[in-house]
């Protein structure tokens, strides 16, 4: 009987997902040989190509585009079966950290189908900047980070790119000030320096306002009119429009969203909360199409 083997199911998706073998032995501690091998030995089970190299690395033909979609909901379903048959009612705790605003995307979409196939276990969510983030998930402080980073950077797991925008009052007009006044996250934060960056390069004066570490204080000081913000798309909040580039401030770039894993063997409950978040978070934009497709998965 023909079977797929989870084991170069995984290897497959993780080449996939960073276009690059090399990366993919990094993320599986492997050899870049023995993922070759393993693309190989799954090439040859499948009787397809699965990957052509090109500029941009190991892209997906025709077959692996088809195979990714069932790869994805067959490693889901075997760590999800592991995890319960393997619970107990100990203190398992899974830490993983986000900005505020990150932390905003993951709930709605992960937290929910993670809680139904591990009740026993604890999340911890640590919710710190950007830089410190990284740096606690490498020295194995932290299972699992979720961070934006420059879209030109290389380092994490992209699962989405996003376009920044400005964002402002809906009754009032802050962004039409001589010195604009600006709501930002804390020191730290990506989106603070490309915004101040952006607007030196524009040449445009402005203050800052107010500065905080979580996302509710700058939300109501731009809905109420006192200041303009940033945001990327998925996390524009309610009470604040969008802002476009004929209104007079700078064009903002992409940003990207990306997951961090500690080093080493990670917990069964860490690797099953990476591959929930990676099946909601992949897409460009999140949708409920996204979700529905876990849930159908988990079923």
């Amino acid at each position: 009987m023909q079977h797929l083997d989870p084991g170069l199911l995984r290897a497959f998706v993780m080449v996939a997902e960073t276009s690059s073998f090399t990366k993919a032995s990094e993320h599986l501690f492997r050899t870049q040989a023995a993922i070759s091998m393993q693309i190989k030995r799954l090439e040859e089970r499948i009787g397809k190509p699965l990957f052509v190299r090109g500029p941009c690395g190991a892209q997906l033909t025709t077959a692996g585009e088809l195979l990714i979609h069932y790869a994805r909901r067959i490693l889901l379903l075997n760590d999800e079966a592991l995890a319960k048959l393997s619970a107990s009612p100990s203190d398992d705790v899974v830490r993983i950290g986000a900005s505020d605003d990150c932390a905003r995307i993951l709930l709605p979409h992960v937290l929910l189908l993670f809680n139904k196939f591990c009740p026993n276990v604890q999340l911890d969510i640590v919710v710190e900047n950007r830089l410190d983030l990284v740096r606690e998930v490498r020295e194995g402080r932290v299972d699992l980070a979720l961070v934006v980073r420059h879209s030109e950077a290389s380092d994490g797991e992209l699962l989405r790119r996003e376009k920044l925008h400005w964002i402002t009052s809906k009754q009032n007009s802050p962004h039409g000030y001589d010195l604009l006044p600006l709501a930002l996250f804390s020191s730290g934060c990506l989106r603070r320096e490309i915004a101040l960056r952006a607007l030196k390069e524009a040449d445009r004066r402005f203050k800052i306002v107010l500065s905080s570490g979580t996302m509710a204080p700058i939300v109501t000081a731009v809905s109420v009119g006192v200041a303009v913000s940033v945001a990327q798309e998925s996390i524009i909040p309610a009470g604040v429009r969008q802002l476009i580039e004929a209104e007079g401030l700078p064009s903002l770039p992409t940003v990207d969203l990306v997951l961090y894993r500690a080093p080493g063997h990670q917990p069964r409950p860490a690797a099953m909360l990476a591959e929930h978040i990676r099946l909601s978070l992949r897409r460009s934009t999140p949708s409920s199409e996204t979700l529905q497709a876990a849930r159908s998965a988990a079923e």
